[in-house]
């Protein structure tokens, strides 16, 4: 089968970024503790420490109450962090009696110590991610490569914060933003008539080179800034663009293709998950590749398709064990992922010949049908304008 345009698309998590020396969030939360523990810089006292180590135990506790296989992670407790911060706009909170004086004493009368400890994560984080230099992440090139044996504009789906991507290709990358203007949904429109635009780029939980101010978001040079990123995985998505807008392009884009690539991403994201599982139930042929390394694939398999609440896979999530580096590196290439496509009977040359010889007696949406998988493999329109005089399979 042939690799259409829309056939791939590629989604990033923090294992992509990893062997360019960007922290995964079980190193974060190492560095977490230390900077709790040790460092001077903010007002730190022994209960804010305190109040990591109940809060972090009391999840881990409550995983195993309820059976979950859940890892702890500094997403996982900045979406706790801020349901504790938040508890008084719950919707159950006339229902609760009260917490536990435990978690009063560390947390605060007011709970100031819970928005005290989400402060100083949302101003670490951007400094764990932001690299003094990006050569190590230079095997991000090999997207700008397998682009050019393509032939056609990728879209790249990251849920990933830095810059590794941006500093390592040379090729027109669209990312909603030019020059100093606010960001511009449009721009995704509007380049699909250039073709020098060569990777879409949407970052799905922001880029710590964005920041807001009076509602616009920009893009901007400058280091000490206060990054426009979303934090935890229940409260991500926003109702603000372009979060809601990258949302919709990757359930679009995700039930367009044939096969969704994901590089280092652990499946533990529930809003993303949904939308995998929505996009494989879609089209019973998709593939699913997932590149992270493992000791066991087919484990690996069956865990992903529990993650993504898969009745049945079939077959149909493909693991490779390779570290990101080694698969764009050594791996990504046309030919390969031509044998990852779903392999799906197509009309034969005789079919072709007999649908031309009764063109004057067929339906046009007959004719539609035989012409459909062909054009959908090859990201032509095939069959449209020979027969009609159209491009667009919309104008049947």
């Amino acid at each position: 089968m042939s690799v259409g345009e829309k056939s791939v698309i590629f989604l990033l998590g923090a294992g992509c970024s990893c062997d360019a020396a960007v922290p995964v969030s079980k190193v974060m939360v190492e560095k977490l503790e230390a900077l709790l523990k040790k460092d001077k810089d903010y007002d730190y006292n022994d209960k804010l420490y305190s109040l990591y180590k109940y809060i972090r135990c009391t999840m881990e506790y409550g995983n195993k109450l309820s059976d979950q296989e859940t890892c702890f992670n500094v997403e996982s407790l900045l979406v706790t962090l801020h349901m504790l911060s938040d508890y008084k706009r719950a919707r159950i909170y006339p229902f609760i009696k009260g917490y536990t004086d435990d978690l009063r004493e560390y947390a605060g009368t007011n709970f100031e110590s819970v928005n005290k400890l989400i402060k100083i994560i949302e101003e670490e984080l951007p400094k764990w991610v932001t690299l003094p230099s990006y050569t190590k992440a230079k095997y991000y090139n090999n997207f700008e490569r397998f682009q050019k044996e393509l032939n056609f504009a990728i879209r790249i789906f990251s849920l990933n914060y830095d810059l590794c991507l941006e500093n390592n290709v040379k090729c027109k990358i669209e990312t909603g933003f030019i020059e100093d203007r606010p960001w511009d949904g449009d721009r995704f429109t509007q380049s699909e008539d250039d073709e020098k635009t060569a990777i879409y780029l949407y970052k799905l939980h922001g880029s710590i080179d964005w920041e807001r101010n009076d509602g616009q978001l920009r893009k901007s040079a400058q280091s000490k800034i206060i990054p426009d990123i979303i934090f935890g995985t229940d409260v991500k998505f926003q109702a603000i663009d372009p979060y809601l807008f990258y949302l919709y392009e990757f359930r679009k884009y995700a039930l367009a293709s044939e096969i969704i690539i994901s590089i280092g991403y652990s499946f533990g994201d529930k809003y993303i998950n949904d939308l995998i599982c929505q996009a494989m139930n879609y089209d019973i042929n998709k593939k699913l590749l997932s590149v992270s390394p493992t000791d066991n694939e087919s484990e690996e398999a069956e865990r992903i398709r529990k993650e993504l609440n898969l009745t049945d896979a079939s077959g149909r999530i493909i693991v490779e064990k390779d570290k990101a580096k080694d698969f764009l590196e050594k791996t990504l290439t046309v030919k390969y992922i031509e044998a990852k496509l779903p392999q799906t009977d197509l009309p034969s040359q005789k079919e072709w010949g007999k649908a031309a010889e009764n063109i004057d007696g067929m339906d046009k949406r007959e004719l539609y049908n035989v012409c459909y998988d062909n054009e959908r493999r090859n990201g032509t329109e095939i069959g449209y304008e020979r027969f009609y005089g159209c491009g667009d399979r919309n104008e049947i």
